[in-house]
């Protein structure tokens, strides 16, 4: 079961964790290059400022919710308890697909340290052999020599991580130039992955702090709070609309 909610004008696909499994192994069994996206709430402002990022999610396969926050409209925990996959973890655990069938994995990434993190929080879910090739942007794509690689390595998933408008005008450029069979886009929800999983370091763990730094980076990106922050977009975004009439 899947439906489509309508959020600052941009059509997420809201599916059941079954239905997303069906449509991930749809994608890895057929020939073409398809697309998901998955977004969080930074990524509302992108979408309403850039035209190319509006062009790049209505070409899109699948336009996944990444944070419970952009659901806030639309009774989250009523959705989460009926099964729809409403945030990245339900996304990413479809990376057992993968393990399952021995598919293959290229991560695109924006820096080493999120290379570093993605790679060690991947591994929980898949063999690392499975990652057969890591590409660090550090802020400038060499568009060139990363397609050469992919095209060599022949990933089933190439995971992409860049900043805000660079990921989009890679796909724009690139879709078509990539051997791989699914291309999932997740730069605007690293930040809460990072959060949610960096490693507490030993001299805190001994101080029995683990628990403190974790709320600490966490904070920020609670889900009471940026639901407020939610509600003052859509009044922005409403309130932006009503003069463009």
């Amino acid at each position: 079961m899947g439906t489509k909610v309508n959020i600052m004008d941009m059509q997420v696909d809201l599916l059941t964790k079954e239905t997303l499994k069906q449509e991930m192994q749809n994608f890895l069994e057929n020939e073409t290059v398809n697309v998901a996206h998955v977004i969080s709430l930074d990524y509302m402002d992108a979408y309403d400022k850039n035209e190319l990022v509006r062009e790049s999610l209505a070409h899109a396969d699948l336009v996944l919710p990444g944070e419970k926050a952009i659901l806030t409209r639309h009774h989250v925990d009523v959705l989460e308890t009926g099964g729809m996959a409403v945030d990245y973890h339900a996304e990413l655990e479809l990376l057992s697909l993968a393990n399952e069938n021995n598919r293959t994995i290229y991560l695109v990434l924006r820096s080493e340290k999120e290379a570093k993190m993605v790679y060690r929080f991947l591994s929980e879910y898949i063999d690392r052999d499975q990652i057969v090739g890591i590409y660090v942007a550090d802020g400038e794509v060499a568009e060139e020599s990363l397609i050469n690689d992919i095209n060599m390595k022949l990933p089933d998933i190439v995971l992409l991580s860049m900043e805000s408008t660079e990921q989009e005008e890679w796909l724009e450029n690139n879709r078509a130039k990539v051997n791989t069979k699914l291309c999932v886009v997740v730069g605007s929800v690293m930040p809460l992955l990072f959060r949610e999983n960096v490693p507490v370091p030993k001299w805190l763990k001994k101080l029995h702090l683990g628990g403190v730094y974790r709320w600490l980076l966490v904070m920020p990106y609670s889900h009471s709070l940026r639901r407020r922050i939610f509600h003052r977009k859509m009044d922005d975004y409403n309130t932006k609309k009503k003069f463009r009439r």
